[in-house]
């Protein structure tokens, strides 16, 4: 991605003062964060939209207020859930909030027909959901002032395993990735080649997604094999073999009442793999459904940001 910034600053200032019409709009009446509202110096959260495989396809993009021209930011893209929206996955990951205290902007893309497509049996849309993902992260790279070696990839459930997916057959593109209860359902293609930091978030009461096993659960859902032996660890030992990380047995590195993060420190090109266990967590991990009040978004964004793309 050859990127022009002066362009790239003009664009920033002309959507400061304008809306835009057409295949790429934005409009404030998408606003629904209330602590975000309240101060519309916070942040403005607009709805952009492009044709793509002749198709609409739209994302909520979340802009800090106080970003100018000259700032050089960092970029993460946030995937709801299968059945979610774009609109929900801003309302419950706690990213909004983050990207205002941190300065980055958050793009929450929509998944069509409400889902991602991760090339198993049931989860399959016959779209290049990779495609307009990487054309989202184009189109705002060109518009708005971001560092794309700090381009970050998170989401939830069927989100999580869309960013995981994303981050397997891309090269170049994110600087790590990390998400919410969610696995790699297929196996990585061979064309993966540079390490990505990652780090998943799972509660270990989750019976959507079952911390432990995930066979009954894809067998009743998606009557297929892409769930079977999948669980919280066999995701984080397959990531390690994937980054090359060192070490028979995953580290622990912190522990407390609420929750244990385990992990491959050791692996190739500085990369490093974290499983975060939420002890008494169901499927939303989120601060909004973990009981302890564990932040977990907070916990997940201080990992991913600590890495930048060589």
């Amino acid at each position: 991605m050859n990127r022009k910034k002066q362009r790239a600053s003009l664009m920033l200032l002309l959507i400061m003062l304008t809306n835009l019409s057409g295949c790429l709009s934005i409009s404030d009446e998408n606003t629904k964060d209330d602590s975000l509202a309240k101060d519309s110096v916070s942040a403005s959260l607009s709805t952009q939209c492009i044709e793509f495989e002749q198709i609409e396809r739209c994302w909520s993009l979340l802009v800090p207020g106080n970003l100018s021209a000259t700032d050089s930011v960092s970029l993460v893209l946030d995937l709801h859930g299968h059945g979610g929206s774009s609109e929900s996955q801003h309302e419950m990951s706690g990213f909004a909030n983050l990207a205002v205290e941190k300065k980055f902007i958050v793009a929450y893309p929509q998944g069509y027909e409400n889902f991602w497509g991760i090339n198993i049996d049931g989860v399959d849309n016959d779209l290049d959901d990779v495609g307009f993902l990487l054309t989202i992260i184009e189109t705002i790279v060109d518009t708005y002032p971001v560092n794309e070696k700090k381009i970050y990839m998170t989401g939830w459930s069927n989100g999580c395993m869309m960013t995981q997916r994303f981050a397997v057959e891309t090269q170049n593109i994110l600087a790590s990735a990390g998400c919410m209860s969610g696995y790699l359902m297929t196996d990585a293609p061979s064309s993966y080649t540079a390490p990505i930091p990652f780090m998943e978030v799972h509660g270990m009461l989750d019976e959507t997604v079952n911390y432990v096993d995930n066979t009954g659960t894809t067998m009743f859902y998606f009557q297929n094999i892409a769930g079977l032996n999948k669980g919280a660890t066999q995701n984080l030992d397959y990531w390690a073999d994937l980054n090359g990380c060192n070490g028979l047995a995953p580290e622990l590195i912190t522990i407390n009442e609420d929750y244990d993060i385990r992990g491959y420190s050791e692996c190739d090109s500085g990369a490093e793999v974290r499983l975060m266990s939420l002890f008494v967590a169901g499927h939303n991990p989120y601060l909004s459904g973990n009981p302890t009040g564990t932040p977990s978004s907070t916990i997940l964004w201080d990992f991913m940001s600590q890495f930048t793309m060589e």
